[in-house]
């Protein structure tokens, strides 16, 4: 299926973090791989004020997902086309989706032999008993009688009474998330918990999954509501950081605990612009890019400024080249890892580097003590332990001890990635070459 027929109704312009219900179902359905929306409205000036509001929105501009109005007048004209379609999905337009659920809805391969086929979730504690609320296949040669149908029980539901039907139709269960009707108060509010909850990253480590995103995921729902857009809250995290390096250069503890606790800061706020970017269906290349560059230079020179602020509370000449060796290192592993992430084509994004250092002690070829010592310890490159580690121990007054150890993890780390990534692309290589 590459089309999809919606409902509109006014429930379905109700704003939920940042979306309205209609457009995020619409978005969620480009990203399963729907191609063209029709409209279906008996009410001319909903469905003008829809589309006027698509056309200012660049993310439903014609050249990314197709629009077209569908009312009783035009029906028979618009849809009257022998295109060998089976079955047409058909959605509410007040609906509360997993980014995951119109997905399995395409590869869901149930065959028509009715009139109609309602997809429910198998989960039945969310699993509403309103009258067919929700998602529908329905054989094209039926759509003139059972959308019309559909309108009137969507109406209907309100009185929680089960109306009679002219059309066949059956229950068929799909595992997803959730799948939610929006009609209440209480609904709307446990839909965005469920979508606030989207907003996660399956790639977190522990620090973040317990720690930093029950933290962000409040703030982004409070920022979106603000209006700020993914690369604007970049801009913030860029921006504290700035602020936390310049602190740290100053040398004494006080405005060292500052800088460190803003370093920290900054490494949960910059869960925010990703959880922004995933809830509003605002991901690019560029904001993606612009994030993980940011923070990789910044973070180079974080830990580049902090032996210079402790020779300037010193004058200890040791702690210059203390800097400029961990320096050295940082960059080191920064360009070997920009090599390998090309040839591997993964792209620039550390991440993705740790969990294959992390898996391939399962490697034969990758089971030296020094691969088994770093799967163990890739953790320690996470952006929110060494956060953390490094807010913690400016905070006690070990901040010598911190620029010796990131000094030596640091030259510690570009010699193992260099001897990993070579292998690994070796084994790559070797791999692509055997035959199938």
């Amino acid at each position: 299926m590459e089309e999809a027929i919606i409902l509109l109704s006014q429930e379905g312009q109700a704003r939920i973090l940042g979306l309205s219900l209609l457009e995020r179902l619409i978005l969620y359905g480009q990203k399963a791989g729907l191609k063209k929306f029709w409209l279906y409205s008996k009410e001319t000036d909903l469905a003008r004020k829809v589309f006027q509001k698509f056309r200012a929105d660049r993310r439903f501009s014609p050249g990314k997902i197709e629009l077209a109005e569908l009312n009783p007048e035009n029906f028979q004209t618009a849809l009257a086309r022998e295109d060998g379609r089976s079955r047409v999905l058909v959605l509410e337009d007040n609906l509360v989706v997993h980014p995951d659920f119109l997905s399995a809805v395409q590869a869901d391969g149930q065959e028509l032999a009715e009139d109609l086929i309602r997809l429910r979730l198998n989960r039945s504690s969310l699993h509403q008993d309103s009258c067919f609320p929700g998602v529908f296949l329905v054989k094209p040669d039926r759509l003139g009688q059972v959308l019309p149908e559909l309108v009137r029980l969507k109406k209907a539901t309100a009185s929680r009474e089960k109306p009679e039907t002219s059309f066949s139709y059956r229950e068929v269960g799909l595992d997803c998330p959730f799948l939610i009707k929006v009609d209440s108060p209480e609904t709307a509010r446990q839909a965005e918990k469920l979508l606030l909850e989207t907003g996660r990253k399956p790639t977190d480590g522990y620090i973040t999954r317990v720690f930093f995103r029950p933290i962000s995921l409040k703030l982004t729902r409070w920022l979106i509501k603000l209006g700020l857009t993914p690369n604007q809250i970049s801009l913030v995290v860029l921006a504290i950081e700035l602020l936390s390096v310049y602190l740290i250069f100053q040398g004494d503890y006080e405005s060292m605990a500052l800088g460190g606790f803003l370093f920290l800061l900054s490494s949960v706020i910059d869960c925010c612009d990703g959880e922004n970017a995933r809830l509003t269906c605002r991901v690019s290349r560029f904001g993606t890019i612009f994030d993980i560059s940011a923070d990789a230079f910044l973070y180079v020179i974080f830990f580049t400024v902090l032996p210079l602020g402790l020779y300037r509370a010193t004058s200890n000449p040791f702690w210059l080249y203390t800097g400029a060796f961990g320096w050295l290192s940082m960059v080191s592993f920064y360009l070997q890892m920009i090599f390998y992430a090309r040839r591997a084509g993964i792209g620039f994004n550390i991440v993705p580097i740790v969990r294959e250092i992390e898996a391939s002690i399962n490697d034969p070829d990758f089971q030296t003590w020094a691969d088994r010592i770093a799967a163990r310890i890739a953790f320690i490159y996470r952006r929110d332990f060494f956060t953390v580690l490094a807010c913690l121990l400016i905070l006690v007054g070990g901040a010598k001890i911190l620029a010796l150890l990131v000094a030596f993890f640091a030259c510690l780390e570009a010699l193992y990635f260099g001897s990993w990534s070579r292998r690994r692309l070796k084994k790559k290589a070797s791999d692509r070459l055997q035959p199938a």
